[in-house]
């Protein structure tokens, strides 16, 4: 071997010595303690929870005209908060993250604020930030309202990263974002949809996903402070995104996921742990149909889960409401909030669309004015002479007062919001 080749092979063993050092250093690759979830406080009974309750609402204004996944919290007041992500389309570079605040008292949602954009993560970061995606906001036990966002500098989704706004005030005023460090190579292709889970010597477990070279779920460990724990893969291969963790109790938890496999049928994936997070089950199918979409799910206090998706093998023309007696195995569907199967593999024109769509309108309930959401709603749905439906995205909340909170996408071009209590929920288990 001469000295050229040798002084190489002994640069690429310390490269890779000094990558396994760093890899080894990093916090993603600690042994997860065994410290066991915080389960849901069982929510106050209120004396009006005899009375069936469905209430519906528009999130966002009329600009921008295309809007997606939207996350909401519940603050301690009683108000709720959303947050979302809208610009001229998915991935565009004027994609901004915007977000509202609902009063109960009032009975609708306030003015349109916009608490992320480009410019501003790139002044925060001190690097380039070109696209922006899924926020998730929650509140976190110290009393603090903090927004997770997506944000590309180059490439699409799977070169995406994390980042963490905070507030100290619900929502008032926001420190400048800080990025999370998912991985110790590159920082690249970590996402978040789903609502967080705690854990009992106070982590934060955030569901994120991986989208570059395999999708798969995992679980994003943070800190009370906003810093990397550790990360735990929740699937292996090239299957799986978006999971929802579901806490039964201070051991057990099950995870459900979307669907982004190649084999068919398309369905729903679950796991589940026993040991408070620490290991997981491998991933199998449950019976839930699932387009390639997200859902949403909780945990109910009698064990049930239900969940929110789109249970079809094709498209996102549906969205409903379903029960599992089994931990997320098998599900019945109890309620359609949206059903536009007939459409399905049908191509139809706007002189279709207008009428339903109007019908449609008129059940939104308070948000912008009827000709905004007719005129975005026919020029997102519509290509020329050919037209779709579109339902997806759903985020599911409890507020302390035991109702739900339901935020969905509204055919590309709004945010809705569906308020039904435990009344209603009983009427059709």
């Amino acid at each position: 071997m001469n000295r050229k080749a040798s002084r190489g092979l002994r640069a690429l063993a310390f490269a890779a010595i000094a990558g396994v050092s760093v890899w080894a250093a990093w916090p993603g690759v600690q042994t997860a303690p065994a410290a066991g979830f915080v389960v849901p406080a069982a929510p106050a009974r209120s004396g009006e929870a005899s009375v069936p309750q469905l209430a519906s609402f528009v999130v966002n204004a009329a600009e921008p005209a295309r809007v997606h996944a939207a996350s909401i919290a519940a603050l301690p007041d009683g108000r709720l908060f959303s947050a979302w992500f809208g610009g001229s389309r998915e991935g565009a570079t004027d994609v901004k993250v915007h977000a509202a605040f609902f009063d109960p008292a009032a009975g609708r949602w306030g003015e349109q604020l916009t608490i992320a954009t480009p410019e501003q993560t790139t002044r925060d970061l001190g690097r380039l930030v070109r696209k922006m995606g899924n926020p998730v906001a929650f509140m976190v036990p110290s009393g603090e309202l903090w927004v997770v966002y997506v944000s590309v500098t180059v490439g699409g989704w799977a070169t995406s990263h994390l980042n963490l706004i905070r507030s100290s005030d619900q929502g008032r005023t926001w420190a400048p974002a800080t990025r999370l460090v998912a991985s110790p190579f590159l920082n690249l292709s970590t996402l978040a949809k789903g609502a967080p889970v705690f854990f009992a010597d106070g982590d934060i477990g955030l569901p994120v996903y991986h989208e570059m070279a395999g999708k798969f779920g995992e679980l994003l460990v943070l800190t009370p402070d906003g810093r990397v724990r550790r990360k735990q893969r929740l699937d292996h291969g090239n299957r799986s995104l978006q999971p929802v963790v579901l806490v039964k109790d201070a051991r057990a938890a099950v995870v459900l996921q979307r669907f982004a496999g190649e084999s068919k049928p398309p369905r729903a994936w679950r796991s589940e742990t026993r040991d408070g997070g620490r290991t997981w089950s491998a991933v199998e199918a449950s019976d839930l149909a699932n387009p390639n979409s997200a859902l949403a799910a909780l945990a109910l206090e009698d064990g049930r889960l239900i969940a929110v998706a789109n249970d079809t093998e094709d498209e996102r023309l549906r969205l409903s409401l379903l029960v599992s007696d089994d931990d997320g195995r098998h599900w019945r569907a109890i309620h359609r909030f949206e059903d536009r199967e007939e459409f399905l593999g049908r191509s139809f024109g706007p002189d279709v669309l207008r009428p339903l769509l109007t019908r449609d309108v008129e059940s939104l309930g308070p948000g912008p004015a009827t000709d905004s959401v007719l005129r975005n709603a026919e020029a997102n749905l519509c290509r020329g002479e050919t037209c779709s439906w579109q339902y997806d995205y759903p985020y599911l909340v409890r507020g302390a007062d035991g109702d739900f909170h339901l935020v969905y996408t509204w055919n590309r071009s709004f945010i809705r919001h569906l308020r039904f209590n435990r009344a209603w929920l009983e009427e059709r288990l």
